[in-house]
């Protein structure tokens, strides 16, 4: 501890930049006045992060943190998917977004009220440096949002100094675009990837938002009538998802003469190479970055698979694909698949997504069928079937994903698994599908190759995933058991509960997704899960569990409310009628005062473990 006080206090708020803000409380927060002021100093000019926090750590926040800096604060994210209810406490305890008077970015993730939604936004018109809005998800349980939709995105155009706007939680009508009727004059960057629109709908928006640079948009357009009705000068950079006819595509392209940068996915659209090089030559003169995925099905073609992939594929091996622009492609395939789907890719792989099915073939335009197999840009792996052995091949696949953050595998899988994840340091979700025993010592194994994993999901073929419990993992803080693999739910008994709540796993997760057979077993979840900040359950003695109601309130949160304090949020969940979410509220106890210097033994620990991890870290860090 002495060797930590004698640090300077820049050197201190350089430290804290490693630490989330439920982390960062917790780790220093009460430790003595001078830890509780640089605590201050320091989310004066960082984003105040609560989308993971639990109960308590959200009060003292917002009874001790946020009346001293709100005028100071310059990001904020707030959330409902690990902190339901937090949003509108947010605002009930006067949180309201016109206090902000310094914020530049607001991140919303998962809202759950288009009411409080649209409360936030209406917010943001006072505020004059806010220029980065962010609606990552919304889950919409209102059914009459007709005019609140409206009125939102008029007010998302309204904000006067709003420069990047990402709506790609939104997912709404194409009508709900025709209705802008506000212009935005600071609009520079803007990603709709959820608002599915044609080509009448997008002109509109361009009409609205005539200094839009930067698009992520997508398309259907199959209408002779659909197009564009004026040039768009303005836009420089286009990310598409585009279904639609040629006449579409060339419409669009041939309207957006300032391109230098366009990243397009198809549906069901068969362009070749030619074709792209026509519209590329003829409209797109300033195109620095291409990139190309194309999904293409042909069942219809009696031509073999093969000869198809061949046919495409010598389309892009002319001088303007191999010598002009060295832009070359690849085609992966599934023999034994009967619609004949081919995906089609330029080389290197450029986008986040990568799906995978145990029998693909590839061949590409490259004069060295060696090169670029390293998949880095690639977030989000998924594999594409459940073979009757119930066994990932990974033999048939090249590449390799250094990079990856959310995987879906089924398990178990073969040796060659480790030849084409040679990393897993950069792994957060894990979704796996469990046929056999031996699937959860492979499962193991990624535990121990996967040290940023938080969370997991498992389904299993099996039984219940109590096996699970067996197994340890540094890392993860979030488990859903919730099997959706049968018509009916696995409800987990008293005795489950028990062998979890005395697990490893069990003792440091955080979030639990679960269901259970007595609601008895929901009391000893929250009391004996010292760790747990998020109940999310389905109970199989829940009298209403398959009655279809509007109302919040059940019979069973009713019961629950009389048995737990007041200080927890209980609500259902706003899609799944049938689960209940309890945000817990551990009231944390002999937290110092501002201005004591006292320290305690837990405080101690408590530090030194901080330290510890950190030590770790950069020791780590050197060596590689």
């Amino acid at each position: 501890m002495a060797q930590l006080e004698s640090l300077a206090n820049e050197l201190l708020l350089d430290l804290f930049e490693f630490f989330d803000t439920a982390n960062l409380l917790q780790a220093f927060y009460g430790l003595n006045s001078r830890f509780n002021e640089l605590l201050y100093s320091h989310f004066q000019v960082h984003q105040l992060d609560l989308k993971s926090v639990s109960k308590e750590t959200f009060d003292i926040i917002s009874k001790k943190f946020l009346p001293l800096i709100i005028n100071q604060i310059i990001s904020l994210h707030l959330s409902s998917d690990e902190t339901p209810g937090l949003p509108e406490l947010f605002l009930s305890r006067g949180f309201t977004l016109n206090r902000f008077i310094c914020l530049q970015s607001l991140s919303l993730y998962n809202i759950n009220h288009l009411d409080t939604l649209y409360k936030i936004i209406y917010q943001c018109r006072y505020l004059s440096h806010l220029t980065h809005l962010n609606i990552i998800k919304y889950d919409d349980d209102d059914e009459d949002k007709q005019e609140n939709t409206l009125d939102l995105l008029n007010n998302i155009w309204s904000l006067l100094t709003l420069t990047h706007c990402n709506l790609n939680g939104l997912q709404i009508d194409e009508i709900w675009l025709l209705s802008i009727s506000i212009i935005s004059l600071s609009i520079e960057y803007l990603s709709i990837e959820n608002i599915p629109c044609n080509l009448n709908s997008l002109s509109h928006l361009f009409k609205f938002t005539p200094y839009l640079q930067q698009l992520c948009v997508t398309v259907y357009s199959y209408s002779r009538n659909d197009h564009l009705t004026n040039i768009i000068h303005s836009i420089k950079s286009l990310k598409i998802c585009f279904g639609g006819s040629y006449q579409s595509m060339n419409n669009l392209l041939e309207n957006m003469p300032n391109l230098s940068c366009l990243i397009v996915t198809t549906l069901q659209i068969y362009l070749d190479g030619n074709i792209w090089q026509q519209f590329i030559s003829n409209y797109l003169s300033k195109i620095k970055i291409f990139q190309l995925k194309m999904e293409l099905e042909f069942r219809d073609n009696n031509d073999s698979i093969e000869n198809i992939i061949d046919k495409l594929l010598i389309s892009f091996r002319t001088s303007f694909w191999l010598e002009e622009h060295q832009w070359y492609v690849r085609c992966h395939w599934n023999p034994s698949d009967p619609y004949k789907w081919i995906t089609l890719y330029t080389l290197p792989y450029n986008f986040d997504t990568f799906d995978y099915s145990n029998k693909s073939c590839t061949k590409s335009t490259c004069y060295d069928e060696r090169q670029y197999w390293l998949y880095d840009r690639v977030k989000i792996y998924g594999h594409g079937s459940i073979e009757n052995n119930f066994l990932d091949n990974f033999s048939l696949l090249r590449a390799r994903f250094r990079n990856i953050h959310h995987l879906q595998i089924n398990l178990s899988f073969d040796d060659t698994f480790w030849l084409r994840f040679p990393s897993l340091n950069h792994l957060k979700s894990l979704h796996v599908y469990i046929y056999k025993y031996s699937g959860y010592c492979q499962l193991q194994t990624i535990f121990n190759q996967a040290p940023c994993l938080y969370s997991l999901k498992i389904q299993s073929f099996i039984d219940s995933s109590i096996k699970l419990f067996e197994l340890t993992s540094k890392s993860i803080r979030r488990i859903d058991l919730i099997n959706t693999l049968y018509d009916r739910s696995i409800y987990y008994t008293r005795e489950n509960c028990f062998i979890i709540m005395n697990s490893i796993l069990g003792k440091q997760c955080e979030i639990l997704s679960i269901c259970i057979k007595y609601r008895t077993n929901i009391l000893d979840l929250i009391q004996q899960m010292s760790n747990l900040r998020l109940l999310i359950f389905e109970c199989e003695d829940d009298k209403e569990i398959f009655r279809n109601f509007s109302s919040s309130k059940n019979e069973l949160v009713q019961w629950l409310e009389y048995r737990l304090s007041s200080t927890h949020i209980i609500t259902k969940h706003p899609k799944q009628q049938s689960l209940i979410r309890v945000w817990i509220n551990r009231e944390m106890k002999n937290i110092l005062p501002l201005n004591s210097c006292s320290l305690r033994t837990k405080h101690r620990n408590r530090l030194s473990n901080v330290l510890t991890s950190f030590r770790q870290y950069f020791n780590k860090t050197m060596t590689n």
